[in-house]
């Protein structure tokens, strides 16, 4: 009976041993789906939007940003149809300005950020009523709160009564030192209930500015135990548990980015800068998928010879991007080119059944001026 109970604990073993190696030596691919969501616009709607959020509640929803109109347009997914809009004053006892980013905490708490940046957003229902204006208090050598929808993508998170948003700190990008920028924080807190603000303990790596000047927005994504960053001009990522804690480091590198991220000089002409901005490796948002539990890093690889009116148009017809995929551990499970001409990276958004890229980019022959159009694409292992 011992040998029997000791052969069957080391078959056991084995069995494990050997769906952990399977697990481990698993592949996976983002793959297009030609699955498609197409959503009818308006005249006064442009089909590159400036703002996307997907929301599940009763429904599936998207909001989109309408910056021409001031307003934010819902969609129900499954029927593909407008179900409503908000319009919101510019001005007067319900003017709120120019709408600019927006965050959906559900839908009757819809926080609205606008420009020029102040130290005020507003919190309204899904009728656009006013039902809160917070003032907080900006923290001294800190910027406006800078909430992007379609540029290097960081939702505000909300944690009890605290609201964590990125910053856009005063500084020269021509300017400033390493000395100066590692001393500055990715964000701070705002108390819903009374305005103050506390920095997180999360600052610029010392060493970025190390290869010469270069962007300084960046991305954040929030996972179920990890606060992470990706920088334009860094391979790494940086994460923490939380956000008063220090941040550590991970490599990450892209294979399609140049191994030397590059940088721009402090007298850069015009176009040498545009160059930089849009035609050099670079890194852009992470999003966070917590349905699959893995953080999507978008890419972009140099584009060589690229003439003065080509890059005129890589402002709104992006080259090829890269998307890269990683576990809740930080571990590269994926990563796979997309050629340009089909995508438009900065108008994606994760929803339940996985990532969906807009087809609206002005070279796609499927692009349709009035629609929003995303393909799905699957992560497949």
């Amino acid at each position: 009976m011992m040998k029997n109970g000791v052969l069957l604990l080391v078959i056991g073993l084995l069995f494990s041993c050997q769906n952990e190696k399977s697990n481990e030596d698993k592949t996976f691919e983002l793959t297009p789906s030609g699955k498609f969501l197409s959503l009818d616009l308006d005249d006064s709607t442009a089909n590159i939007s400036t703002g996307l959020q997907y929301f599940k509640g009763d429904k599936e929803y998207l909001l989109n940003a309408s910056w021409g109109t001031n307003s934010l347009q819902i969609y129900d997914l499954q029927d593909q149809i407008l179900t409503k809009e908000l319009f919101f004053d510019m001005e007067g006892p319900n003017g709120i300005g120019d709408l600019f980013g927006f965050h959906v905490q559900s839908m009757d708490s819809i926080f609205l950020f606008t420009a020029p940046f102040g130290s005020r957003f507003f919190m309204v229902n899904s009728y656009g009523e006013i039902k809160n204006r917070i003032d907080y208090q900006i923290p001294e050598g800190g910027g406006s709160a800078f909430v992007h929808n379609a540029f290097m993508i960081s939702p505000p998170v909300i944690r009890g009564t605290l609201l964590a948003v990125n910053h856009r700190f005063p500084a020269n990008i021509r300017e400033i030192t390493s000395e100066e920028l590692v001393k500055i924080r990715f964000g701070y807190q705002i108390d819903l209930s009374s305005g103050e603000t506390k920095f997180f303990n999360h600052f610029f790596p010392a060493n970025y500015l190390n290869t010469g000047r270069k962007l300084l927005d960046y991305s954040r994504a929030h996972g179920k135990d990890k606060i992470v960053y990706s920088l334009p001009g860094d391979h790494q990522l940086y994460y923490a548990s939380a956000y008063d804690l220090p941040l550590e480091s991970i490599e990450a590198a892209s294979s399609y980015l140049d191994e030397t991220l590059p940088s721009f000089q402090a007298d850069a002409t015009a176009e040498d800068y545009q160059r930089y901005t849009f035609s050099s490796s670079r890194y852009a948002s992470l999003l966070y998928d917590s349905y699959r539990n893995v953080y999507y890093r978008f890419a972009f690889p140099t584009i060589s010879d690229v003439t003065a009116d080509e890059l005129r148009n890589l402002r709104t017809a992006p080259g090829p991007f890269v998307i890269m995929v990683f576990d809740e551990n930080l571990k590269l499970l994926s990563e796979k080119l997309f050629e340009a001409g089909t995508y438009l990276p900065d108008n994606s958004f994760v929803g339940e059944k996985g990532l969906y890229l807009s087809i609206n980019h002005p070279d796609n022959p499927q692009n349709k001026e009035d629609q929003l159009a995303f393909e799905l694409i699957e992560l497949k292992d």
